[in-house]
């Protein structure tokens, strides 16, 4: 199968986006489909595309957003090229991973060529949205989004969201189209505890000298994009109260993004910077190595469709403890592997010091954590998607054929002629 993936953002770009679209893309290649990738140049991109071997990678000149500079967006003058790109290609199928430009003008096209278009629902935008535009009320910037997004997911074919509850959202929207529920999976073996070990010299000191600040110490720890959307500051408060009662804790954050800065004042005024360690940016294939010095994971983020590293943390035996709105009560709803609580504070450190000082149930969610993640394996979802790919590609045949059927009916043809089209 001949399939495109489509996106407003893409590696060097450090979000769930990039990850979610690997995984698929990995094992859709594996079976032996091809995938190629319209995404946005980025001022990095082409140094990234060179290091990580990437081909059937297109890249259209794209501008940066006003209200979040790390972000970009494909120009509408880049149109012609993507269709021209686009009718090279040939497509069986379209998947589109963003609701912006870049959707539209393949949406167009599709829809011109019928070509099944497949759009999946990552963002939870109506809560994000006014993370990025706070100056508009947040009724306003609801109500905006939610007409926006509707239109959109409204002119494919099959809308996937990554839980039940982004499921949900979606249709009161009112969007008409069918809804799949299908999580993005997790490679289980890139992050078993005995899985492929990198190799890269520059990654490999820069976590030797993460293991030795952390040496002895029960670690907690974050991973993922800096971003005020990720509740971070909630985290480093929690920690705050913890380490007062906790000698041997420290606080592990690892990744980067544009509110780093904050964070790391926001240590210093509380008097822990010293134990709370900000790694930058780690390259995905080293993560698994991370979250193994790691003893709790904490996530509070409130808006996320799914919240992989929560699956990640889990694959490697890490209980997890988090808040539990949106993908992240998808993710922890069997109670297995940690605890998701309320957004409370209190309930958070105390689930958290229950972890550090229970040996007993350490041992149990840590256990649970390593089951669970089986459930979430990405070939599975892999499978399913494609299953979705060809019930669509049946769809449209059958569109063809009575459209076909139709035109010559019109026009008066002689109904030999239409039976010979099979030929």
């Amino acid at each position: 199968m001949n399939i495109v993936y489509v996106s407003d953002q893409y590696w060097p770009s450090v979000s769930g986006v990039p990850v979610s679209m690997d995984s698929f893309k990995e094992n859709f290649a594996e079976l032996g489909h091809k995938v190629s990738l319209l995404v946005p140049e980025y001022p990095e991109a082409e140094q990234w595309d060179k290091e990580n071997n990437s081909e059937n990678i297109f890249r259209f000149r794209s501008r940066s957003i006003f209200f979040n500079k790390e972000n970009r967006m494909v120009r509408r003058s880049e149109k012609n090229k993507i269709h021209e790109r686009l009718k090279i290609i040939a497509p069986d199928v379209i998947h589109v991973h963003t609701e912006f430009s870049l959707a539209k003008v393949v949406i167009k096209y599709a829809r011109k060529n019928n070509i099944p278009v497949v759009l999946t629902a990552h963002t939870n935008w109506e809560e994000l949205i006014n993370e990025y535009i706070s100056f508009i009320p947040k009724k306003i910037s609801q109500l905006c989004c939610r007409s926006f997004l509707r239109r959109i997911f409204n002119r494919v074919d099959l809308v996937i969201a990554p839980t039940k509850l982004m499921a949900s959202r979606l249709v009161s929207y009112s969007v008409n189209k069918p809804i799949e529920v299908i999580p993005t999976g997790l490679s289980l073996e890139k992050f078993a505890k005995n899985g492929p070990v990198e190799s890269n010299h520059e990654a490999n000191v820069q976590f030797e000298i993460l293991a030795g600040k952390v040496k002895g110490k029960k670690t907690l720890m974050y991973v993922g994009r800096l971003g005020k959307e990720k509740n971070i500051k909630f985290l480093i408060d929690v920690f705050h109260s913890i380490q007062q009662t906790i000698n041997n804790v420290t606080f592990v954050i690892v990744g980067d993004g544009p509110s780093r800065a904050e964070l790391e004042e926001h240590a210093r005024f509380l008097g822990i910077k010293e134990k709370v360690i900000f790694t930058g940016f780690v390259a995905r294939e080293r993560l698994k190595d991370f979250y193994s010095l790691a003893y709790v994971f904490m996530f509070a983020s409130k808006v996320e469709s799914q919240g992989l590293v929560i699956l990640e943390s889990m694959a490697c035996g890490t209980p997890v403890v988090a808040i539990g709105e949106m993908g992240t009560r998808a993710l922890m709803a069997s109670g297995r592997g940690g605890f998701m609580v309320d957004d409370n504070i209190d309930l958070f450190i105390a689930m958290v010091e229950l972890l550090l000082k229970d040996s007993k149930v350490y041992a149990e969610k840590s256990a649970e954590a390593l089951q669970e993640a089986q459930e979430w394996g990405s070939e599975l979802m892999s499978s399913k998607v494609l299953t979705l790919y060809e019930d669509l590609l049946v769809e449209k045949g059958k569109l063809n054929a009575i459209q076909s059927y139709e035109k010559y009916v019109l026009d008066d043809a002689d109904y030999s002629d239409f039976i010979g089209l099979g030929h």
